[in-house]
């Protein structure tokens, strides 16, 4: 069944990639029946947002990535209101990017840099910018 929920489908995308059973996601997100997630993949019913957080663990993607896509497809009011707020929210992957820069170049950061080591951090931030995964 095709749906146009952007939830549904990244969720069904994450499944097949991840090729695990949807008993094994349901159980890892805290489902107490396998069969929701055929329902929230089939856009019938919605993710609960109590939900994201395993959900985004058992998919292996980012939860605030999947908080955002729910809260824009399932209660758009309340995104809007909130979303100039959330560009600040940092992600667990961003975190650790983060987290790596400080180890590696200690002191105050991107100041510590020599312009050599500046340019190759631009170059390598260019070529992580690939075209957006589908969702």
């Amino acid at each position: 069944m095709e749906t146009t929920s952007p939830v549904a489908r990244l969720i069904s995308e994450r499944i097949d990639a991840t090729e695990q059973l949807q008993k094994d996601i349901a159980m890892k997100a805290g489902f107490d029946k396998p069969n929701i997630i055929t329902m929230i993949k089939q856009g019938k019913t919605r993710l609960p947002l109590d939900k994201v957080g395993p959900m985004a663990q058992a998919l292996e993607i980012d939860p605030v990535q999947l908080l955002e896509m729910c809260l824009e497809e399932y209660q758009p009011a309340t995104w809007k209101a909130i979303a100039p707020y959330m560009k600040s929210a940092i992600t667990q992957d961003e975190l650790s990017l983060l987290t790596a820069l400080r180890a590696s170049v200690g002191g105050p950061y991107l100041l510590a840099l020599s312009d050599g080591a500046k340019a190759h951090l631009e170059s390598f931030i260019a070529s992580l910018r690939a075209p957006a995964i589908t969702q």
